[in-house]
């Protein structure tokens, strides 16, 4: 008699498109298909948000649907499939409710990689501690990534994106573009001493 396979959800995200982490989309659901094969898991349903911060799970349309079905029960799952718990949220508060209300709706959460079952003793004691975990985690890189950038700007560095009109990026600093200062001065000139600077202030307003 064949038993009934435990049916799961899997869900994945990235933070940025680029995916340059080492967690990428691909990756995450390789590493997750092979923990449910090995276990003769049932996936029924796969979500995934790509360019999604885990500071919230506002935003997050996959993670949102994944919870409403959860909610409704369609699928009779008994756990959600993530790589590592950092993809499923790196804010505690939200990762320690979200987690409340699906084992209200009998579904627990197995992080893959990290080795966590919700539904074990000792698996809700370490979410609350690596959630937290990674909520300092995210505000450090907040803040080192906010220093970094006042640093170079205080360096007379570029911070990032294309060099403006006028302007050549060299080795992270602006230096004039000459080809282009005859430009600028008849831009400054128009705005200056003719209408084109009050029709633009107008347009503006």
């Amino acid at each position: 008699m064949n038993r009934e396979r435990v049916k799961v959800y899997t869900y994945k995200r990235v933070s940025t498109t680029m995916q340059i982490d080492g967690y990428s989309l691909a990756a995450q659901k390789t590493r997750i298909k092979a923990f449910a094969d090995y276990n003769d898991y049932e996936i029924v349903r796969e979500y995934e948000d790509a360019g999604k911060s885990g500071k919230s799970i506002e935003g997050r349309i996959q993670f949102n649907q994944m919870m409403d079905d959860i909610k409704s029960g369609k699928d009779g799952v008994s756990f959600v499939l993530v790589f590592k718990l950092s993809r499923f949220g790196r804010n505690a508060a939200d990762v320690l409710s979200t987690l409340q209300v699906m084992q209200d709706f009998g579904v627990n959460l197995i992080c893959v990689e990290d080795g966590i079952d919700s539904s074990k003793d000792a698996g809700k004691l370490m979410i609350s501690v690596l959630s937290a975990v990674a909520e300092i985690e995210r505000e450090n890189i907040r803040v080192q990534t906010m220093e970094g950038r006042i640093q170079k700007a205080r360096e007379g560095k570029w911070n990032g994106g294309f060099a403006p009109y006028g302007y050549k990026l060299v080795d992270g600093s602006l230096f004039i573009a000459e080809d282009e200062v005859e430009v600028i001065k008849i831009i400054f000139d128009k705005y200056i001493n003719t209408t084109m600077g009050v029709a633009a202030i107008a347009a503006f307003l």
